[in-house]
């Protein structure tokens, strides 16, 4: 597998994690239960409120898993269509940049709402 291919498959797997949260942040919305893959199940033991922090993080999870399927949607682009270094470059910042938000936001509810 070269480099390409093995972008192609990082890009792919972004843009279905992408899809993932946002199908996830409609259905903690509905069940209010956050999902297993983001929060460990012993953190809801004894949480405060379960159902506040669900409402709390719905927009931060639809925003970030956006965010991660467009910018895994612009790596396949620039992967196979047209190679522009300076996208591939303000994409990854721009990604990071968004882990940090989400996962500030995450945190900033986990306390307030579940310890």
């Amino acid at each position: 597998m070269g480099s390409d291919s093995f972008m192609q498959l990082f890009d792919l797997i972004i843009f279905g994690y992408g899809l993932y949260m946002v199908y996830s942040a409609f259905q903690m919305k509905k069940t209010h239960q956050p999902p297993a893959m983001l929060i460990n199940q012993t953190e809801l033991i004894g949480a405060r409120d379960v159902k506040g922090f669900c409402e709390a993080m719905f927009r931060p999870f639809v925003i970030f898993g956006v965010m991660a399927a467009l910018y895994g949607v612009l790596g396949l682009i620039n992967d196979m269509v047209i190679t522009i270094p300076a996208i591939t470059f303000g994409s990854i910042i721009l990604f990071l940049i968004m882990c940090y938000w989400f996962f500030q936001e995450m945190k900033k509810n986990k306390r307030k709402f579940l310890k």
